[in-house]
């Protein structure tokens, strides 16, 4: 990938491969710490974008380049690769056969995986990859790490776009009426005096572009759900990566619901969990904060085990 070296400094390179998965070229940003990799390579993340975002999002609105630089430098958290694929609006799943924007699930786990480790010298166990995204990318990061258990050993959503399933009693329901339900259903006023929490339902507008169907197909967003996976690991009494979920407290998309929403859900499930609400809305001030916290909370997962990832 023709990654380029700096004498005092990490450095992002601009680069392309070619995508089995996509049939097409597919564009990545990567950071690569100074200096000589350690004895079995550095750890990995892969940093996800949000909705319009692409693969220069964290380089050029989130300033992440200088943060690695100081926080390495600090000691505060130790070298590391960091991989900024661009997806388009394609929500991190396979969508191909429902002609959405593609299989980036596919491409990521496995097509862009195996470029990083076949050409850079970075470590290919579990504990030595972790995950990271905001808004989309959050639920991107979430999506992956429970999908994929074995690759990664942590995950971190910045403002994630998070939503529980759609009820089965509303499975039939077009994107239109879910729309009108989608407020009203989070807060059920019993009587006067009591109003309960309810279920934190998808937005169904056109910001998914295909990924779950189209129309939204509400039984295919369960199936690739973040809660359905949770569900599924906690069934099988599998490990989940431990998890670390932030969002603004004044979030414009009313995200924190779904943050609280997951926290509570791997708490009662006996997951690992952190979540941090913070002040500030759907912005990349908020954003250019809470990587900071997301990056020192995966420096205190690399190495908690030994378990390798297997192709």
């Amino acid at each position: 990938m023709g990654l380029a070296t700096s004498a005092d400094a990490g450095t992002i390179s601009d680069a392309s491969f070619r995508s089995g998965a996509l049939g097409a070229e597919f564009p990545v940003n990567v950071y690569k710490p100074d200096g000589e990799a350690p004895q079995g390579g550095w750890p990995v993340l892969y940093l996800l974008h949000g909705h319009d975002g692409n693969q220069n999002s964290w380089r050029d609105l989130g300033d992440i380049q200088a943060t690695l630089d100081r926080l390495i430098a600090e000691k505060t958290i130790r070298p590391l690769v960091v991989v900024m694929p661009g997806v388009t609006n394609s929500w991190y799943v396979d969508s191909a056969a429902v002609d959405g924007p593609g299989d980036y699930e596919t491409a990521i786990t496995a097509d862009l995986r195996h470029e990083i480790e076949n050409t850079m010298t970075v470590r290919k166990d579990r504990e030595g990859r972790a995950i990271a995204g905001l808004s989309m990318g959050g639920f991107g990061a979430l999506h992956l790490a429970y999908a994929y258990g074995d690759l990664y050993g942590a995950v971190a959503s910045m403002s994630g776009a998070i939503w529980q399933n759609v009820p089965a009693s509303d499975l039939d329901k077009t994107p239109a009426d879910l729309k009108l339900i989608e407020d009203s259903a989070f807060f059920h006023r019993v009587d006067r005096a009591t109003v309960t929490s309810g279920v934190v339902l998808p937005s169904t507008g056109d910001h998914f572009s295909g990924a779950f169907g189209t129309p939204f197909d509400a039984r295919l967003f369960n199936e690739k759900n973040i809660f359905t996976l949770v569900a599924q690991h906690i069934a099988e009494q599998t490990d989940l990566p431990a998890t670390f979920i932030t969002c603004g407290d004044d979030d414009g998309f009313f995200l924190w619901r779904g943050a609280v929403a997951l926290h509570e859900t791997l708490q009662a499930g006996g997951r690992p969990s952190e979540l941090r609400i913070t002040d500030g809305d759907h912005v990349w001030s908020v954003w250019k904060l809470t990587i900071i916290d997301a990056l020192r909370f995966i420096d205190g997962q690399w190495d908690k085990n030994e378990d390798v990832a297997r192709d």
